[in-house]
């Protein structure tokens, strides 16, 4: 696998990462895709650096996935917006592969890598609350682990109301619950709040 930089609103791989974005991501989950263009058109100004869009190429032409991170050098933690596999090339490892690619480049000058997750229990349906499941299983086997105790709300856009989610850290160094949450605190401010023991699971 290749995993390459989207920073040009010229890429010929922006459409095909757009359209694995629209489609593997729920609606209430996305950022509007006005906002992606605005970050690609800013970095080509040498603004928004903190924003990464990377593609991932197999066998090095054909796209295979896509995922999307931010810095946040101030706290020394990045945030990991999205992540998805082509239909056709998921259950193949190709998510895991990507994953340690994105942890590979954020590591050097970071501490943990923040995600959000669906929460198994507020799924409408039981196949929502199997994938959900699957989800954090997937990370957990990446050596991510849930923050427990705290309340999180998802924000994407005045476009779709603030939605309840976990929130997941894979640690670059020994953390414990306190610390995980003082690093998610920095990057998502007032959205997650302590509501018990601190642990992560």
């Amino acid at each position: 696998m290749q995993v390459v930089e989207i920073n040009d609103l010229h890429d010929e791989l922006l459409l095909p990462w757009l359209d694995l974005y629209e489609t593997a991501f729920p609606p209430n989950e996305r950022v509007l895709v006005s906002f992606l263009l605005k970050v690609l058109k800013d970095k080509a100004l040498s603004r928004a650096q903190q924003y990464q869009l990377r593609a991932a190429l197999e066998p090095h032409t054909t796209l295979v996935g896509m995922a999307m991170y931010e810095l946040f050098p101030s706290c020394h933690a990045a945030l990991l917006w999205c992540l998805a596999i082509t239909p056709n090339e998921r259950s193949r490892g190709q998510g895991g592969k990507l994953y340690e690619e994105i942890l590979r480049q954020a590591k050097p000058t970071n501490t943990a890598m923040l995600l959000e997750v669906e929460i198994p229990e507020e799924a409408q349906s039981n196949q929502e609350r199997q994938l959900a499941q699957r989800r954090i299983e997937f990370y957990r086997r990446q050596g991510a682990r849930v923050l427990r105790g705290v309340h999180y709300m998802q924000y994407v856009g005045q476009h779709q109301p603030p939605l309840p989610m976990h929130v997941m850290v894979h640690p670059f160094q020994p953390m414990n619950g306190q610390t995980a949450f003082d690093v998610a605190r920095a990057v998502f401010g007032d959205r997650i709040t302590q509501v018990g023991a601190l642990i992560l699971e």
